[in-house]
């Protein structure tokens, strides 16, 4: 009893001791070490600004809850963690977000004035962005582009969006935005009913097929109007139903069921 009773001791203490080693999932950088260092370099010159330590409880509860919405093989195969901090420039643009590739890293920039569905919608889009990279093969190219009309052409060729030059063209458009309106670019990812008819939810889908992806990923996560929207735009339920084909790849109980219970309740009922 003695000998089975210590084994139990050095068992939870091992477990114990293991939950203490273990790096956290989210973290909040006091400098920009944490990026890879050819993102200080030139012609990035990546620029952090740490988040204020009142604020950061706020941030990783949404992150807790976005995190919660996946399936845990999920998260333990393709997320390496997220850093949040108070602002983030590259090439002097002003970012909300991004991802390390190699790392399955994402950084995200938090303020006290953000909405909460918005912010959780930066880490769906980013986080989908780790998902389609690493798992290409999955994704129907050819049916998502058949949502669109066969006049339109994305600002960015192929499925992944690559540096054009110094830069991508997500930031390019990106920078053209902020110098017009003076502002964050947000204006960007506002929904426009007027766009849903090509099969694009925001100005932003337009730039790529992956951006199209994210942000089309960051409302099948988040918001329960995207229901409607399928129902009213069938360019925009054809991107859906190809977007939830490759989560379902990716883990079988992700099926459209586990996506309408995610934004509309547990008690929601598959459509007629």
């Amino acid at each position: 009893m003695k000998s089975l009773f210590q084994t139990l001791l050095l068992l939870t203490a091992m477990l114990f001791s293991r939950e203490l080693m273990a790096e956290p999932l989210v973290d909040f950088p006091e400098d920009r070490s944490f990026l890879p260092k050819t993102w200080n370099e030139d012609p990035i010159n990546a620029e952090i600004e740490p988040l204020d330590e009142r604020l950061r409880l706020a941030a990783l509860g949404i992150l807790e809850a976005a995190f919660a919405k996946y399936p845990e093989r999920i998260r333990q195969r393709f997320l390496g963690g997220v850093s949040v901090v108070g602002s983030l420039r590259f090439y002097d643009v002003s970012y909300g977000g991004t991802y390390v590739s190699h790392s399955r890293r994402i950084v995200l920039v938090y303020r006290e004035f953000f909405e909460p569905r918005g912010f959780e919608q930066r880490f769906h889009h980013e986080f989908s962005s780790i998902l389609l990279r690493q798992n290409q093969d999955l994704f129907e190219a050819i049916r998502w582009s058949a949502a669109n009309d066969p006049a339109f052409g994305y600002h960015a060729p192929g499925v992944l969006e690559e540096q054009d030059g110094d830069r991508s063209v997500a930031t390019r458009i990106l920078a053209a935005e902020q110098k017009k309106t003076g502002g964050s670019g947000s204006g960007l990812l506002t929904v426009d009913p007027g766009l849903m008819r090509s099969g694009f939810l925001t100005a932003y889908n337009q730039v790529s097929i992956e951006q199209d992806f994210n942000e089309t990923t960051a409302h099948l996560f988040t918001n329960p109007e995207l229901w409607e929207y399928c129902r009213r735009f069938p360019r925009i339920d054809q991107k859906v139903d190809v977007l939830i084909d490759f989560y379902h790849r990716l883990d079988p109980e992700m099926d459209r069921l586990f996506f309408r219970r995610l934004t509309l309740g547990p008690a929601s009922t598959p459509e007629p």
